[in-house]
Formats: structure tokens, C-alpha cells, sequence
């Protein structure tokens, strides 16, 4: 055989095993793509999308926004729904068109299921997503449920555990975890029933039990010290304390006590029933009010009692000014008809009428007070603010009454002191007088006789003013005490005079005993008695105490002093 025919036969031999390897590949390949495309179909074929949308349908219920949404995705749900029918079908023509062995018309099968699928699985995926977000509140409430039984396990423990603190709300909070657990069962059947706002407010009841019963542990022992210690005996107190003002005949009728007092016992026995099936919201602010509102009671109880017992004492006040006024009254009214022109009463013409119409009137809101407190219907509160009122207006009465009375003691008692002095300043006098007789002394002062005159003259003064009428006190005064201070600086003086000269007529006398002995002694009282001849007492007496000084050096103070018992 020929090279050529060899070569010939070689290049068809290749040529025929370059096909088989070249259709085994493209054969490898399409059953590949077909292999993906199952799986791929497969995993669009398997989202349970009806069963997430009729999950979403009914969760969607509890919101009209929701529903609306849900219902804008159900067209593209049946999209899906169509495309995965329309892929099924396709991927069985597939399958027969590979069992023909006609790759080239799968092949181009697969491009159109490879299209399709892309527009499915696209849908299916925003589909799904969607859904999903709507079903996983499922899951939400699922957690929510499960932190909520972590919470039951924890208050049940500590209800356990402070059972004794519980006392009287123990059942009730015991009936309020039982009510969890049947709810916790209602919640799985709701969720189960895809009943999800059902399941919703099985969570919120179940959550506001357990917020009850958390805040009862920590209230109810405060709670029950003070709905069933505190405000009961307080209200007892305010009861005790009422009835004992009422048997004073205080009236306390705008207290309203005893309606206030049995609305207020109602509502706190309320609270206990409502501590007792510890629901506690609330209650200690009701409670605090009660308290408060008792203690409102119990502070205008106090003030009527206050009240009643300042009018006894303002009414006493009362009294006692009225009896004053008249006493005054009378008094200055005797002074008025005996000295109505000696002492210029002209001034009190007005209080004379006037006093006695005022008195009747003070006399009169008096008793209308006394009779308002005895009809016991006008809170004493009021009471004494008139009878306050009253007081005071009689208070200043008698304040003016008791100015006038005592304007009228000054001048009557300036009048009498004149009168008591006038007569001491001529005991005075007459001692001034008798003295300068009988010590017949040379000399007292240049203006002596003057002085004398005038000292004369001014209780010829004084007898003339408390002649007059009307008196004029004020000069009367002014006079009394200028005569007071000039006769006694007289009198003073005259006494001052005296005592010098009979001390140096005693040490004269004493000294005489020693001229004969010594000559400078006889000398200087020869001086001194020619200072007392002259009148010039001071300097004889000067003298007379330096001659007492020679003759006794050591003891001269002693001797003076001697000299000095006489006068």
C-alpha cells in the first residue's frame, strides 16, 4: 500500500478520535450544566414560599400598612409560583432531549432554562425576603417569650423566698403566676394557630403580671404598714380627737369630718383588696393622699381647738379692757365735772359724749360673740377673728382713755408736788434764817440778803400760778423746779458758811490754852480771829488748821476731826 494511502487512512483515524473526544466533552458539559441546573431549581423548588405567605397573611392582620404590602407581593409570589411550573416543565424536555442524545438542542435548552432560572430565582429570593421579615416577628415573640419565662423563674424564686414579707398579698401573687403559666400555654397555641396578635397580647398580659409582681415584692410591706398600721391608726387619732373637740361644742361642721373620714376608711379598705391581689400600681400614691387628707383633717381640727382656746383667752382680753374703760371713764369723768376749767379739760368734751355710745356698742359685738360660740354653728376659726377684731378696737379705746387719764394724774400730781414743795422750801427758809440768827454770823455772802429775797419771791410765785385757772403746769413746773435748785444751793451754801465758822470758833477756843506758851501760836489765832471778825470764814479757818499743825505735827488730822464732833 502506498505511503500516501497509509497517511490517508492515519488522518481519518485522528480525525474520527478528535470527534469522539471533542462529543464526549460537549456531552460532559451539558450533563454538568444540567446537573447545576437541578440544583439550582431544586433549591427555588424547596422555599416553602405558601407557607411563609399565609404566615405572613396572618401576622399581617394587626397592621392595615402591613396588609396592604402583603397583598402588593401576592402578584409576584404567583410570578414565582408560574416561572417554577414553567421551569419544571422546561427541565422535563431537557431530560428527553438528553436521553435522544440531541446535545445540541439541549444545549440550547439549557440557555433558555439558564435565562429563565435567573428571572426565578431572582423573584423567589425578594419574594422570600420579604415574607421573611414578616415572619420572623414569629421568632421575635418566640424570644420575647422566652426571656419572659426566664423572668417567671426568677420572681417565683424570690416570691419563694420572701413569702413570709408577702403576708397578706401572698395568694394574690401566687394567682398571678398561675395566670403566667396559662397564659405561657395560650401563647404556644396562638403561635401554633399562627394567631399572632392573639399570641401578642398573652406576651403583654404575661409581662405586665410580672412588672406587677415585681413591684408588689418591693411595695407590699410598705404598702400594708401603712393601709394597715399607719392610716388606721391615724384615723383613729383624727376620730379621738374629733369627737373630744365636738364635746367642747367647737363647731366643725365645715370640716365635714365624718364623711371625710368614712370616704377615706372605704378607700383605703379598696387598697387593701387591691394589695391583696397585688396590684400595687398607684397605690402609694392613693395611700400618701389618704394620709395627707387625714392630716388636713387633723390640722383644721387643730386650728379650731388653737382657735377656741385664743377666744377664751381674747374674750378674757375683752372683758377685762371693758371693765377698764368704764373705770377710766368714770374717773375721768368725776375729773372732768370737779376741774373741768383748773385743768382745761375743754379737750375732752367729745370723749365724754362719745365713750359711753361706744362702750354699749363694744358691749353688744361682745355678746354677739359669746352667743355665736355658744350656738356652736360658725367655726371658731371665724369667731376670733372677729372677736380679734373687736379687741383691738377696744384696746385702742381704753389706750386713748387711759392718755387722757394720765394726762389728768400728771397735772394733778404736778399740782400736789407743787404744793408739797412750796411747803418744804419754807421749812427751808425759816432754817436759812434761823442758822444766820443764831450763829450771828458777820457775813455769809456778798448777795445774802438778795437771795433770800429772791427765794421769797419765788414761793410767792408758785402760790400765785396754783391760783390760777386754768392752771398753767407747765410754767407751773418749770417755776417749782428753778426754785428748788436756788433755795437749796442757798440753803448749801448757808450750812457750808455755818459749819466753817463754828469749826473755827471751836479751834480758836482750843488754841487759847497755848498763847501764853507760845508766842507764834497766840500770833496766828490773834489772825485768824481778826478773819472771823471780818467775815472771811475760809481764810480764819486756813489759819486756825496751820496753828493746830505746829502745836500737833503727828496727830493734827485727829485733832481737827475732834474739833469737828460739835458742829
Amino acid at each position: 500500500m502506498p505511503l500516501e494511502a497509509y497517511i490517508a487512512i492515519l488522518l481519518v483515524l485522528g480525525l474520527i478520535i478528535l470527534f469522539i473526544i471533542i462529543f464526549k466533552v460537549r456531552r460532559g458539559s451539558i450533563k454538568s450544566d444540567v446537573r447545576d441546573l437541578e440544583v439550582r431549581f431544586n433549591a427555588i423548588k424547596t422555599v416553602p414560599l405558601a407557607f411563609k405567605l399565609n404566615k405572613a397573611t396572618y401576622i399581617a392582620k394587626i397592621n392595615d400598612e402591613l396588609a396592604k404590602q402583603v397583598e402588593d407581593h401576592r402578584p409576584r409570589f404567583e410570578k414565582a409560583q408560574n416561572d417554577i411550573d414553567a421551569i419544571q416543565k422546561m427541565m422535563e424536555e431537557l431530560d428527553d432531549l438528553m436521553d435522544a442524545k440531541k446535545y445540541k438542542a439541549a444545549k440550547a435548552k439549557v440557555e433558555d432554562i439558564e435565562y429563565k432560572m435567573k428571572e426565578a430565582e431572582k423573584e423567589v429570593e425578594e419574594v422570600e425576603n420579604f415574607l421573611d421579615s414578616i415572619t420572623q416577628k414569629e421568632q421575635i415573640q418566640r424570644e420575647h417569650a422566652n426571656e419572659l419565662k426566664e423572668q417567671y423563674r426568677e420572681i417565683k424564686q424570690s416570691v419563694a423566698n420572701s413569702a413570709g414579707e408577702m403576708t397578706i398579698a401572698l395568694e394574690g401573687v401566687e394567682a398571678k403566676l398561675k395566670e403566667c403559666e396559662t397564659l405561657f400555654s395560650s401563647f404556644e397555641e396562638q403561635i401554633y394557630a399562627n394567631e399572632f396578635i392573639n399570641a401578642s397580647e398573652d406576651l403583654e398580659r404575661i409581662n405586665d403580671n410580672l412588672d406587677m409582681i415585681k413591684r408588689a415584692i418591693g411595695d407590699i410591706p410598705a404598702l400594708v404598714q401603712m393601709a394597715k398600721g399607719t392610716l388606721p391608726t391615724l384615723i383613729e387619732e383624727v376620730e379621738n380627737y374629733y369627737l373630744k373637740t365636738k364635746a367642747k361644742g367647737i363647731c366643725t361642721n365645715h370640716i365635714s369630718v365624718e364623711l371625710k373620714l368614712k370616704e377615706i376608711a372605704d378607700n383605703v379598705n379598696r387598697c387593701i383588696k387591691e394589695i391583696t391581689s397585688a396590684n400595687t400600681e398607684g397605690m402609694k400614691e392613693n395611700l400618701d393622699d389618704y394620709r395627707t387628707q387625714l392630716e388636713t383633717i387633723l390640722d383644721a381640727l387643730t386650728k379650731e381647738n388653737l382657735a377656741y382656746d385664743d377666744l377664751k383667752r381674747v374674750s378674757i382680753k375683752i372683758d377685762q379692757d371693758l371693765r377698764d374703760i368704764e373705770k377710766t371713764y368714770y374717773y375721768i369723768n368725776q375729773v372732768y365735772a370737779k376741774d373741768y376749767e383748773r385743768y382745761d379739760l375743754k379737750g375732752l368734751s367729745e370723749v365724754i359724749t362719745d365713750t359711753p355710745m361706744t362702750l354699749d356698742k363694744y358691749r353688744k359685738a361682745f355678746e354677739d360673740i359669746g352667743t355665736s360660740l355658744k350656738k356652736g354653728i360658725t367655726p371658731c376659726s371665724v369667731i376670733l377673728e372677729k372677736a380679734k377684731g373687736l379687741a383691738d378696737e377696744v384696746a385702742k379705746t381704753l389706750s386713748g382713755l387711759l392718755d387722757h387719764k394720765h394726762a389728768i394724774d400728771k397735772t394733778s400730781n404736778d399740782e400736789a408736788r407743787a404744793n408739797n414743795q412750796i411747803v418744804k422750801l419754807q421749812i427751808v427758809l425759816n432754817e436759812i434764817e434761823v442758822k444766820t440768827a443764831e450763829y450771828r454770823l458777820q457775813s455769809i455772802s456778798d448777795t445774802y440778803k438778795a437771795d433770800l429775797k429772791k427765794s421769797h419771791d419765788y414761793i410767792k410765785e408758785i402760790k400765785r400760778l396754783l391760783k390760777e385757772i386754768p392752771l398753767d403746769i407747765k410754767k407751773l413746773n418749770t417755776t417749782l423746779d428753778e426754785a428748788i435748785d436756788f433755795i437749796y444751793k442757798l440753803y448749801n451754801s448757808v450750812n457750808n458758811v455755818v459749819g466753817a465758822a463754828v469749826l473755827v470758833e471751836s479751834a480758836i477756843i482750843n488754841g487759847n490754852k497755848y498763847r501764853s506758851t507760845y508766842r507764834e501760836v497766840d500770833t496766828e489765832l490773834s489772825k485768824a480771829e481778826f478773819s472771823y471778825m471780818n467775815g472771811e470764814y475760809t481764810q480764819a479757818l486756813r489759819t486756825a488748821f496751820a496753828c493746830i499743825d505746829k502745836l500737833f505735827p503727828k496727830d493734827s488730822d485727829k485733832k481737827i476731826a475732834e474739833y469737828a464732833k460739835g458742829i
